[in-house]
């Protein structure tokens, strides 16, 4: 009889199974790797984030209709004792795709400037896979430094208190029409405004705890930056491309 085995059977006969769980008999210690394990059967309750995306991104003049594509997605919340402080989702990662990868749109909104936080990483790839981009207009455009204070238009808190994983069905994840402007740096510099109003996602969403992460209000640059013109926050004293700052120190086109 192997180690494992061995060990198996004696918790079998120093311990009690109640309710599928085993207690032991007091003063037993058990390495928690000898635990039986289960029988290799699907659990109907697991879950895992499983999103489908439909409905068109504007891109400059392109439309990309991620109808039918993938998504791949991270979601963090807040643990904290204190129930103020639970259940917020502090951070959610998207990339979504067409069917075969090409045209991959990133999105990160966490929190940015302490309390504050919101959209924090875009990333458009728009290369020869992409449909409809020309050669002149290819490349991978980014947002600038900052972050635009907006978070998307879905979930955002999880409904356990305290919870190590949640799993929450069929969501939505929707997006405001805010005109989103990336910039591309190579081969040469180039700008591309990205409307996600179009864009929808639905299905099951897997949230992970985490002590700490940080709650964020999503409404507000917050202190030591400002409006850069076009609804991005960037640092006092300085605008987004293309707008100038005014003597009253605001930014204009």
């Amino acid at each position: 009889m192997s180690h494992r085995a061995r060990a198996l059977l004696g918790l079998v006969l120093m311990g009690t199974m109640i309710s599928g769980c085993w207690v032991l008999e007091p003063g037993v210690a058990v390495d928690p790797g000898y635990y039986p394990q289960d029988d290799g059967s699907p659990d109907e309750g697991a879950c895992a984030s499983r999103l489908s995306p439909s409905g068109i991104v504007q891109a400059g003049g392109v439309p990309i209709d991620y109808s039918g594509g993938k998504v791949t997605v991270t979601a963090v919340h807040k643990m904290d004792v204190d129930a103020i402080e639970d259940r917020c989702v502090a951070r959610l990662e998207l990339t979504v795709s067409l069917a075969e990868g090409q045209c991959p749109l990133r999105l990160v909104f966490t929190g940015r400037n302490g309390v504050q936080g919101g959209l924090a990483e875009a990333r458009l790839t728009a290369d020869s896979a992409c449909p409809g981009f020309l050669d002149a207009v290819e490349g991978v455009y980014s947002a600038p430094a900052g972050f635009a204070p907006w978070k998307p238009l879905g979930p955002q808190e999880v409904p356990e208190r305290m919870a190590e994983r949640v799993c929450m069905r069929t969501v939505r994840v929707g997006f405001p029409a805010r005109p989103l402007r990336l910039y591309r740096t190579s081969p040469s510099p180039a700008e591309l405004t990205v409307n996600l109003e179009g864009l929808e996602l639905r299905g099951d969403l897997l949230s992970t705890g985490d002590p700490d992460a940080k709650c964020f209000e999503a409404s507000a640059c917050g202190p030591g930056l400002h409006d850069g013109g076009d609804g991005w926050c960037v640092e006092a004293g300085s605008c987004s491309p293309g707008y100038r700052l005014s003597l009253e120190g605001s930014c204009t086109p």
